[in-house]
């Protein structure tokens, strides 16, 4: 058995460059293009560094262009890197042999590895076939999933005519099904109800702490990413612009914090010690009323002015905001709020934005 710290996934240096070419205007240009073609090259991996380890919920984001499904694409084996090693198990991603291949799985939004014209349990019974799953596990594995995923009732119906939050769900299950080590999932609840993508969150939640499944997960969505992961990988222009816990994301990035304090309006308040102590832990009022007071504050002081209200007012709610993770991001990639220590040591300044590729 490999222990709980094994690394599972790495990639060292990782490039990836698309050849294309400038097609020309005009007649002429077309008739040119065929005798002589502008060659460019698109970096779509400009040298990527990261290891997961077993049993990591990561959570790999980045704006559209970035590199993510690239990067999936490369780290699974699917595209070859131009220069750099990526590894899956300890061996080369684009040479792995089929016992490397049943310990992984890859779920990609709008791409669907079951069959469109059969009903669910019949595409499960040839997965079981291609992965060898003994009939008493796929029994078990089925039953389990469909009823954490409230599709059980489901299972017979063509995939054509389930919803798409249904059919994504049948896909979970699918990649699930023959107990695979490390998933990745490339935008799985994309165009899905709120219903639909918690349920799948607490799906992807659960199998990862009670089997210690890897899960590698991108998202546009950045509730999937605050619900389900622990640690963040944020992609810009091919490079690894952050990588940690979410929690020291938010330490780097968001400086200040607001809070918002409710009084007894029939209370007293000693003016001049409130202003002694917003002072002292350097606050800025920014809304006061007779029954609301809002300041904003250092993060590293929030704790010990919270006590000190406490203490000075008559606290009747008091509600600290929270910082969304779309707003962290954003001061991440504007760069200028961002101190220079929340970028990796290891990795050089990212440089001038170049040509964009989508994902591919």
């Amino acid at each position: 058995m490999s222990g709980p710290q094994e690394v599972v996934l790495a990639a060292a240096g990782v490039h990836k460059r698309f050849r294309t070419f400038e097609r020309r205007k005009g007649l002429a240009g077309i008739l040119g293009n065929f005798v002589k073609r502008d060659w460019k090259d698109i970096v779509a991996l400009g040298g990527v560094d990261l290891e997961v380890r077993r049993g990591e919920r990561v959570g790999l984001i980045g704006a559209n262009g970035a590199g993510k499904t690239t990067l999936v694409k490369v780290l699974t084996g699917i595209v070859p890197a131009t220069e750099g090693e990526a590894r899956l198990f300890g061996r080369d991603s684009f040479a792995l042999r089929d016992a490397e291949k049943r310990r992984l799985a890859l779920v990609m939004g709008q791409k669907s590895q079951l069959w469109w014209d059969l009903p669910p349990l019949d595409s499960f019974k040839l997965l079981k076939e291609v992965y060898h799953i003994p009939a008493a596990a796929f029994d078990a594995r089925v039953k389990e999933y469909s009823e954490m995923l409230d599709v059980e009732g489901k299972l017979g119906i063509q995939l054509r005519q389930l919803s798409l939050g249904q059919r994504m769900k049948m896909e979970l299950i699918g990649a699930f099904l023959h107990a695979p080590e490390l998933v990745f999932l490339d935008e799985p609840t994309i165009g899905l109800d709120l219903v639909s993508r918690e349920t799948i969150r607490e799906f992807l939640v659960r199998l990862g702490r009670e089997e210690g499944v890897t899960i590698v997960l991108t998202s546009h969505d950045m509730e999937d990413i605050e619900e389900t992961c622990e640690r963040l990988v944020i992609l810009d222009r091919g490079r690894v612009l952050f990588d940690g816990e979410l929690l020291e994301l938010a330490r780097r990035v968001s400086t200040r914090r607001s809070i918002e304090v409710q009084v007894d309006p029939h209370e007293p308040i000693d003016e001049e010690l409130l202003r002694a102590l917003i002072a002292a832990h350097e606050g800025e009022v920014l809304q006061r009323s007779a029954h609301t007071l809002r300041l904003r504050v250092g993060a590293r002081a929030l704790p010990e002015l919270v006590r000190g209200l406490f203490d000075v007012l008559a606290v009747r709610d008091l509600a600290v905001e929270r910082q969304p993770l779309e707003l962290l991001i954003k001061d991440l990639y504007r760069g200028g709020a961002v101190p220079e220590a929340a970028r990796p040591e290891r990795l050089p300044t990212v440089p001038a934005r170049g040509p964009e590729l989508s994902d591919v």
